[in-house]
């Protein structure tokens, strides 16, 4: 692409001014002449007020009103890269160091030599461009600066926001940020189509960056924000500098557009301005506790915090009776089978749906969760227990709506209830159903975690248990049978190291020789040539 040197003639005298400006275009298209002017007052309004930005100026010296050498004194106050040209009738010494103290690039006597001017001319383009590339480049690097700031920063953030707490010591990460008034608001998608609900993380991903996009697109008028992930469901935004009313009037529109332009709707708490951003721990707290207002007002709304004010919670004293002994027969039911659990249930949130605070919702939940999850370890059967506590208080805190945390913890329940039949159904030895699986799964990543949820029990649990009953560790089962597989192959097959070492879940074929040959006393090439039974053709 051709790089344009914009340049601007002064002269009184028509004739000269015409002849500069046939001189100039006849350098070459990169030379684009923007304005011709007769003396300096005219040329410099027309600069101060020129959308276009001028590179060159080529002026005489002795003018009405405005003389040339005035105009650039004037010009280099506001336009610092511009490349002054001076062109004058008078050779003296005075003109000339005038000039080029005001920054003048070059001085040139009339009558103007024609090819003098040409490389005179191009001399100034090629600073022109060099003042152009080191510009760019500049600008690159403070666009990376603030990148970089802008990532550190957003970084600050998620750490604030995702810790409870925070030591008074630890506040100097406020000083990262300019000052301002700041406002934050917290966004959360709500759960109100069957669709949505069958959608995977995948799916949840590609969705997420669609409403981040619509959200940073509305975000464009203003002049600086932040926005950072919660959870899968829920994002935080810090804006600065803005008016209650902008901010409104952004929240409407954006809980607008994702309906219109999603499968979802989102639900945003909103709060009052601050200035202070030690204050956004206390704050994002706030919001939080705000936003669970949709569970029982319904979702696609905006909530703001005074709503809190109104709130007095005591999570033991506000939780009725009732709720508490309809959740000890849910649990009781259980052990009856499903249609007795769902009918318990189903009576535990009719007690629940006349209460006002979400709060409580909450306690009541994660009370019937705990009692569940108490009454089935007792049996010894089940040692899932962090998976299953975070699975459950889960659904009590991102719930969008009543109906859905309703829906939701009856689904929870019922994979509890198969848990419970898988576990009395299959009474086998859990040490024989590991040792299937890890033979079936030789060749794939096997991992603890893996075997212990296929045989039901906690990881820790599992690995103590697998010690205790067979005498040695999990990893030793698993090398020594991986290593049982990779002798037969190697005796009856003419397969090569690697693709031996990776039939038997090893990527890394000197890791396997290694191990091979601390488990034999032989590398994979020496054991093959000592018990090689195979036929080769």
């Amino acid at each position: 692409m051709i790089q344009r040197v914009r340049t601007v003639i002064v002269d009184d005298e028509p004739r000269i001014r015409r002849g500069i400006e046939r001189l100039v275009q006849s350098c070459g298209e990169e030379w684009h002449v923007v304005g011709v002017y007769s003396d300096g007052q005219e040329a410099y309004d027309a600069i101060i007020n020129q959308v276009e930005e001028v590179d060159v100026l080529i002026t005489d010296v002795q003018m009405p009103v405005m003389d040339g050498l005035t105009l650039i004194q004037h010009l280099k106050k506001t336009k610092p890269r511009l490349f002054p040209f001076i062109i004058s009738g008078y050779d003296d010494f005075l003109y000339v160091q005038t000039a080029l103290r005001e920054g003048a690039v070059d001085y040139i006597l009339k009558p103007i030599d024609r090819e003098k001017f040409k490389l005179q001319l191009k001399t100034v383009q090629e600073k022109v461009i060099e003042a152009r590339k080191e510009r760019e480049k500049i600008g690159e690097i403070e666009e990376r600066a603030l990148i970089l700031t802008h990532e550190k920063q957003l970084q600050l953030l998620m750490e604030i926001t995702w810790k409870d707490a925070m030591d008074l010591s630890l506040l100097e990460w406020t000083r990262q940020f300019p000052e301002g008034t700041y406002s934050l608001i917290h966004i959360g998608i709500d759960h109100t189509s069957a669709k949505t609900q069958s959608f995977s993380p995948e799916d949840w991903g590609g969705w997420n960056d669609v409403i981040k996009k619509l959200i940073t697109d509305l975000l464009d008028v203003h002049s600086t924000h932040w926005m950072w992930k919660d959870s899968l469901h829920a994002s935080w935004l810090l804006i600065k500098d803005t008016t209650p009313t902008a901010l409104e009037q952004l929240c409407i529109t954006l809980k607008t557009t994702v309906q219109r332009q999603t499968p979802f709707t989102v639900s945003i708490a909103l709060g009052n301005e601050f200035n202070d951003l030690t204050l956004l721990v206390n704050i994002k707290d706030e919001l939080r506790s705000t936003l669970q207002y949709r569970m029982i007002q319904g979702g696609n709304k905006i909530f703001r915090t005074e709503m809190l004010k109104h709130v007095s919670y005591n999570k033991v004293i506000e939780v009725p009776p009732s709720i508490y002994k309809w959740a000890e027969e849910t649990v009781e039911a259980m052990e009856h089978g499903e249609e007795a659990a769902i009918r318990s249930l189903r009576q535990f949130f009719n007690e629940l749906k006349d209460v006002t605070s979400p709060f409580v919702i909450q306690e009541s939940v994660r009370y019937l969760s705990i009692r569940i999850i108490n009454k089935w370890i007792k049996s010894d059967g089940f040692k899932e227990l962090p998976l299953l506590l975070e699975e459950a208080f889960s659904i009590a805190e991102d719930s969008s709506h009543f109906n859905h945390l309703k829906k939701e913890t009856e689904r929870w329940v019922m994979n509890m209830l198969k848990k419970q039949a898988a576990f009395q159904n299959d009474q086998t030895d859990p040490i024989r159903q590991a040792k299937e699986w890890i033979l079936k799964h030789i060749g794939d990543n096997i991992t603890i975690k893996k075997i212990a949820n296929h045989v039901h029990l906690n990881s820790t649990y599992f690995c103590e248990y697998f010690k205790n009953q067979t005498g040695e560790t999990v990893l030793d089962y698993v090398t020594n049978e991986r290593l049982k597989v990779a002798k037969e192959l190697l005796s009856h097959t003419d397969l090569k190291i690697y693709d031996i070492a990776s039939k038997v879940g090893y990527q890394d074929t000197k890791y396997f020789s290694r191990l091979f040959k601390q488990w034999t006393g032989q590398l994979p090439s020496q054991y093959r040539d000592t018990h090689e039974f195979f036929v080769k053709k």
